[in-house]
């Protein structure tokens, strides 16, 4: 796959000012040997996620923390012992003790048994130190009696004994799926942790609405100023749900229509791993912000198209068949999972960030100032995307076994939303602009912008007040070849390939471009991350409520649609399983937290103040939040307390 972007790379980056003379610091003395060093450490691969930039093996540096794996344990051992109990019967939770227990020791001894006779005694003898507590002492579900058990493991068993023991718990716990199937059924994959609210929720239109501004992807809708040719709604479609006091004529006059396009999928190949046929869809929905005199201004779905061409595709509405209408919503949440997935989640904040992270290394000393302030908010990213690439997005990962299409048109997808994602146009308030959606008077209700105006705009002044105290000037900014060193690999072609990145053939010249650009980078790690990742715990490890993937092709949606249609779009349970322990795990580790740096992280004193006001400003904003969510659908993923430092799991 070759862009005009990458051609133009290929031209204006022939020379990359990546050499030791360009390298100097106004404001730190080099040291050469550190940055040589770094150089070698961290090096560009563009054959991982082909061909974006990625670090190409992961530093020492770079591994997960021991916290952070007891974190991500934590979730995972929580979620094996639901899957043990929705496998192995209908227990009660009390007893779930003995079930794991007799589950894992079966499973070991199995695993055991594939070793020849001396590799079983190694192995017996690796474990001998936590094995009698195991064995013998009460294995509680509650994960905190089990972290010495659980660092003995870590520490004491060979590597591969636990990659085959985990591949077998893996394949035994895997559902046989039932050919018929209720949404009772989904319920029951929920025994021993919470079954999310919007079970119960989801089919309604409100919250179908809702989920477009404060849901996993709130990043879809577009202000339509015109009619669209491909989506020939009418006004006896529209007067049917809004009502015959407002029109089309006047909603698009007054700004109060948005439309979400899912035109990226058309044509996209339909997987079939790990067995089953199923499809990736691409339809239209419009939705319309009810007329200021009416009343509840909250936005309501309009209409559905499931295809981009209305002579093959009906329109349908919330006056339609009722199951032909939630089958059209369905295949709308199908849509807005595989976009999430593949480009707002992983291309646009894990693939986005993770060449500034490489060049920080690469290009600035470990004291100049913006390295300084920029590493927290790398902690855990390299790393988490070198798991991505290795297993995740791999083929028969995680995303190849739950979303809809191929893996390679999956990673398609996410190289697509990299590259036409700019970086001077990811600035929030643009990006908010650019969609039609940053006029409260227009669409009055929207979570998610709101919210993340109120955390870009504390991450700006604290950026600002940072860098003033290096750069006194424009000039000081274009003097320090260290800063322009970072610039101008972050946009070469044998470096980061960033996208639109700088003001004048990738420099920077200017103070207040250096102050948004690193606002940008440290939003996306943290609340850009943290509103799209966090959401899926909630909101899409009920499969019912957001499938991953499509079952059911289902071109013929109308008066003849039944509930049988609409189960069989949905996943079977063994899949929906899957996407429940997966987006679950996902969506459960918030390892460190925004404003919260590291004691003594900054030496120069100079700093404490800004970072004071830092942290007040982001108080002030969970006050504002949690007020306006006692009138309104309550959002709390840009609540900063649930915002991370950097981009982890």
């Amino acid at each position: 796959m070759t862009t005009s972007y990458q051609n133009r790379s290929i031209e204006a980056n022939r020379v990359s000012s990546l050499s030791e003379d360009s390298i100097e610091n106004p404001y730190n003395p080099i040291d050469l040997a550190q940055i040589q060093a770094k150089r070698q450490e961290y090096q560009y691969n563009y054959t991982h996620i082909s061909p974006i930039a990625m670090v190409d093996k992961l530093p020492e540096g770079e591994q997960f923390s021991f916290p952070w794996k007891l974190m991500v344990a934590r979730v995972g051992f929580e979620l094996l012992v639901n899957t043990i109990i929705v496998k192995r019967g209908d227990r009660e939770k009390e007893g779930a003790s003995d079930d794991v227990k007799a589950f894992l020791i079966e499973t070991f001894k199995e695993t055991l048994s594939d070793y020849p006779g001396i590799s079983r005694l190694k192995i017996l003898w690796q474990v001998i130190k936590f094995m009698p507590r195991f064995l013998f002492g009460r294995l509680s579900t509650d994960f905190d009696e089990l972290v010495d058990l659980i660092k003995d493991i870590l520490t004491s068993v060979s590597r591969d004994f636990l990659e085959a023991f985990a591949a077998n718990v893996q394949q035994k716990l895997r559902l046989d799926a039932p050919e018929d199937k209720d949404l009772k059924d989904f319920q029951e994959l929920f025994k021993t942790i919470e079954l999310p609210a919007l079970a119960f929720t989801y089919q309604e239109d409100e919250v179908f609405a809702a989920m477009r501004v404060a849901g996993p992807n709130p990043v879809m809708l577009q202000r339509l100023t015109e009619p669209d040719l491909r989506f020939p709604v009418t006004e006896a479609h529209y007067q049917s749900v809004m009502g015959e006091r407002d029109s089309l004529a006047e909603a698009y006059k007054d700004g109060r229509l948005y439309l979400a396009d899912y035109a990226i999928f058309d044509g996209a190949v339909n997987g079939t791993f790990p067995r089953d046929q199923k499809y990736l869809y691409a339809p239209l929905a419009l939705f319309a912000v009810p007329k200021a005199d009416i009343g509840d201004r909250h936005l309501q779905p309009v209409a559905i198209q499931c295809g981009q061409d209305h002579h093959e595709f009906p329109i349908l509405t919330p006056k339609s068949n009722p199951y032909a209408w939630l089958c059209a919503k369905t295949i709308v949440q199908v849509a807005d999972a595989n976009f999430h997935e593949a480009v707002t989640h992983l291309a646009r904040t894990h693939l986005f960030i993770g060449p500034f992270a490489i060049a920080t290394h690469r290009q600035l000393p470990d004291k100049h100032p913006l390295s300084v302030l920029l590493r927290p908010h790398f902690t855990g990213m390299l790393a988490i995307n070198n798991a991505a690439q290795d297993s995740l997005i791999a083929a028969g990962g995680g995303v190849d076994t739950i979303l809809s299409s191929t893996i390679d048109y999956s990673r398609v997808f996410a190289v697509l939303g990299v590259q036409s994602y700019g970086f001077n146009s990811a600035m929030f308030p643009k990006q908010l602009k650019s969609r039609g959606v940053d006029d409260e008077e227009k669409f009055p209700i929207y979570p998610y912008r709101d919210d993340g105006l109120l955390i870009w705009a504390a991450i700006h002044d604290w950026v600002e007040e940072y860098l003033k105290l290096y750069y006194v000037d424009d000039g000081a900014v274009q003097q320090d070849t260290a800063l322009q060193a970072w610039a101008k690999e972050l946009v070469a072609f044998d470096g980061g390939r960033v996208v639109e990145f700088g003001e004048t053939n990738g420099q920077i010249q200017t103070f207040a471009y250096l102050v948004d650009a690193v606002t940008l980078i440290i939003f996306t790690a943290s609340a850009q991350h943290a509103a799209v990742n966090f959401p899926q715990k909630e909101m899409m490890s009920f499969a019912p409520a957001m499938p991953t993937a499509g079952y059911a092709e289902l071109k013929d949606l109308g008066d003849r649609t039944t509930e049988e249609d609409y189960l069989s779009l949905l996943p079977p349970l063994d899949q929906a399983q899957e996407q429940l322990k997966l987006l679950h795990l996902l969506g459960s580790v918030y390892f460190n937290q925004l404003g919260e740096y590291e004691k003594d992280h900054f030496q120069d004193s100079r700093v404490n103040a800004p970072l004071q006001r830092f942290q007040t400003c982001l108080e002030e904003i969970s006050g504002v939040i949690h007020k306006r969510n006692l009138d309104r659908l309550p959002y709390e993923y840009l609540l900063p307390k649930n915002i991370p430092q950097s981009i982890n799991i």
